[in-house]
């Protein structure tokens, strides 16, 4: 669990503690709950109709005391805004590129290399491509295992890394902690001859991408 989710998970948690003092505070609601349970377990026992009706009654008059209340849609709201955020700041998988125009012209047709494995761990030196002036792509997918890449100086990369349990690291970037989808760009993409798209998808794994 990472950063962000256990902040959401603390916020809900004293949003729902505020809901439970804010009941707490309001005779009428234990006055209505204590009715409604008392006229449930006399309806069980004696299966009297009117007994039903009136424990429907102080169940709904119940619901519509809670519905008052503003913790209660708080409550509600704040985790379904969060979901609809981490979802759209963090797509797992995606069928369109939104990597910029030299991206989308440059590997359009462009023909990748593919490594794919259950497991295992991967050292790839970049030096040893032959890099085309179209620009290169890369692709890297597996369950498990560490992935170390290595990026010379003279090479621009735009990376696409996805992974749901490891620490990724890219150059001097702060290392991130199961942080889901990152992309990074290098600065100098339009200036370089070299230029290689790099897509790593790993389960469970670190990966690194270091200059050397």
């Amino acid at each position: 669990m990472n950063r962000k989710i256990k902040a959401v998970v603390i916020i809900e948690i004293m949003i729902l503690m505020g809901l439970f003092f804010h009941v707490a505070r309001t005779p009428r609601m234990w006055i209505v709950l204590v009715g409604a349970i008392l006229f449930t377990i006399l309806a069980s026992r004696s299966r009297a109709r009117v007994f039903r009706m009136l424990s429907l009654i102080f169940w709904a008059i119940s619901a519509m005391i809670l519905f008052t209340a503003g913790w209660f849609w708080l409550a509600i709201i704040f985790p379904a805004i969060m979901c609809i955020i981490f979802w759209k700041n963090n797509p797992r998988e995606s069928h369109q590129s939104n990597d910029g125009p030299f991206f989308q012209s440059g590997f359009e047709n462009e023909g990748q290399d593919f490594v794919g494995r259950a497991n295992g761990n991967d050292l790839i030196d970049l030096d040893d491509i032959n890099f085309k002036p179209s620009g290169n792509s890369l692709s890297i997918k597996k369950t498990t295992g560490n992935t170390k890449i290595i990026v010379p100086r003279d090479v621009a990369v735009m990376l696409d890394v996805t992974t749901h349990t490891g620490v990724v690291k890219i150059f001097d970037e702060p290392s991130q902690i199961n942080a889901g989808n990152i992309r990074y760009f290098s600065e100098n993409i339009e200036e370089v001859t070299k230029r290689i798209k790099i897509n790593i998808r790993v389960e469970t794994g670190n990966i690194e991408v270091i200059q050397g």
